[in-house]
């Protein structure tokens, strides 16, 4: 990483600052989405398969991409809070981060 040097004590503006201190506030991040889905279990001797309405669930489910391929996994109702919570941090992170880019790009273009 290459820090540039704005003199003896590096000084932000007040709503750059900002924005790096609500970076390091930034807790769990994670990619994906949760869904609630409701199925039907295919055993024939189960409910489900004899009344068209019936089905099982709700049950969470994690969906994501990892190593270029989607990943798909049950998560109890704790898990996918967290996986929401994790969504949102990231959400706000980039919109953090592409807030410090348009700062940065500013304080470039007043160099000399």
């Amino acid at each position: 990483m290459v820090k540039h040097s704005m003199g003896k004590k590096e000084q932000f503006p007040e709503e750059y600052q900002k924005l790096r201190d609500q970076l390091a506030q930034t807790g769990y991040i994670c990619t994906g989405s949760i869904t609630t889905v409701y199925r039907k279990c295919g055993k024939p001797y189960c409910f489900c398969a004899k009344d068209k309405k019936a089905v099982h669930g709700p049950y969470n489910v994690w969906t994501r991409k990892g190593k270029g391929k989607t990943v798909t996994r049950n998560v109890t109702n704790a898990q996918a809070e967290l996986c929401r919570e994790s969504i949102h941090n990231l959400r706000q992170l980039e919109g953090i981060i592409e807030k410090m880019k348009e700062w940065t790009a500013r304080y470039i273009e007043k160099q000399k």
